[in-house]
């Protein structure tokens, strides 16, 4: 019945909600913060949701249904946005992330928030860089002055976890091309510095947070592949892994909250969360 009756899951920034995590460069990045309206003991944990929109588009309000998922499950929602290109924002975009992650820890009184139980969680662009803000290292530089941007887990939808390889290997040549051109500045052959530094893969070490990544096989903008080879890497590195292949599902299943591939999304990120990153 939920593959008909469940709609979309799409929505608007939700202005009542929102509010500045930092200033960077004169511009207000914001975040809208939803909570869960069931009281508890103590502080809850905190999702951090970054959006998708190949670099280039996108905002907070994307993804409405899984806040409300998360919400229900008793997880406080940050919904951020970052600085998108053009310009090239490959060093920007990651350190607006770690930004808001530290913010995020600075004001967890506020928020009512454990500080040591923050993931977070992204699809697409989004998945890049929840993954990049949950591995890299001091060569990507928080773009506010904050203390501990360190992340508990986290969780990415049909990530591009090899930027170069996406240059090449995709059934979206010319959406894949002008985005990247748009965030990195130029082709790999141009920037191969910048691809690897955008790239989560250049970050897999050991003691890396657990890690779900959930992909469509018939992904036609960021192949299967992508989820693949970054859950190889990360097993070598003995980081905890589970990558979900979702048979027939194409880039942005999510986006119709019935699909069969949306539900299984449900019941595997359910799972994770009880086994790796569980509510109060």
């Amino acid at each position: 019945m939920n593959y008909v009756t469940g709609g979309t899951n799409t929505g608007d920034p939700v202005e009542t909600l929102s509010t500045p995590y930092a200033s960077v460069d004169g511009t207000d990045l914001l975040m809208d913060v939803k909570m869960p309206t069931d009281l508890v003991e103590g502080r809850r944990a905190a999702v951090i949701w970054v959006h998708g929109g190949g670099f280039t588009g996108g905002d907070r309000g994307e993804g409405p249904e899984w806040h409300k998922w998360l919400n229900d499950r008793g997880y406080a929602v940050f919904a951020i946005e970052y600085r998108l290109a053009p310009p090239p924002r490959w060093e920007q975009a990651p350190g607006d992330i770690r930004c808001a992650v530290g913010r995020i820890k600075e004001r967890a009184t506020e928020f009512g928030i454990d500080p040591a139980r923050v993931m977070l969680a992204g699809g697409s662009a989004g998945g890049n860089l929840a993954l990049m803000g949950a591995y890299a290292d001091e060569r990507v530089a928080p773009s506010c002055p904050v203390g501990d941007t360190s992340v508990a887990a986290v969780t990415a939808f049909s990530p591009p976890t090899d930027l170069a390889s996406g240059w090449y290997d995709t059934g979206s040549p010319d959406y894949s091309h002008r985005t990247l051109t748009d965030y990195l500045g130029g082709a790999p052959d141009v920037h191969p510095d910048r691809y690897a530094a955008a790239s989560p893969r250049t970050y897999v070490r050991p003691g890396l947070p657990p890690t779900l990544l959930m992909h469509g096989t018939r992904d036609h903008v960021v192949p299967f592949d992508q989820s693949a080879a970054l859950t190889t890497a990360l097993e070598s590195a003995s980081v905890p892994v589970t990558l979900v292949p979702l048979p027939y599902a194409d880039h942005g299943f999510d986006v119709t909250w019935g699909d069969w591939a949306t539900q299984i999304s449900r019941d595997t990120f359910d799972d994770f969360l009880a086994r790796y990153f569980p509510a109060p």
